[in-house]
């Protein structure tokens, strides 16, 4: 593999995995102040007669969208990344030589025998 080539891959893998690695430390802080705020959201009187609680749109409920919006942000079956993998060929050209070891080919031992049957 050519030196250039060689640091193109490089690169790009370190800019993957560099993307992987914030929105996995986004997703734990927001995980992290959720834990902070705890797991019920708070009722706020209307003012009314009825006394009935309103659920209002909390810091919580905030956080939350956030870390849905962020753990479902990128499929992993069909979102950015294997759109992008998709025209990336399987086997690269370089390692075609490799790929050729991997055939299977069948034995043929001297001692073997076919037998063909009648149906």
């Amino acid at each position: 593999m050519s030196l250039l080539l060689e640091i193109t891959w490089v690169d790009s893998l370190y800019n993957v995995f560099l993307k992987m690695v914030l929105q996995a430390e986004y997703i734990l802080d927001l995980q992290k102040q959720l834990t902070l705020l705890g797991a019920e959201p708070k009722n706020v009187s209307n003012g009314g007669l009825s006394e009935e609680p309103l659920v209002s749109v909390t810091p919580m409920h905030k956080i939350r969208s956030q870390l849905d919006d962020a753990v479902a942000s990128d499929c992993p079956f069909c979102g950015d990344l294997m759109i992008q993998e998709i025209s990336l060929p399987f086997i690269l050209p370089e390692e075609a030589e490799e790929s050729e070891s991997w055939e299977i080919k069948p034995h043929n031992y001297p001692s073997q025998r076919s037998l063909s049957l009648a149906v």
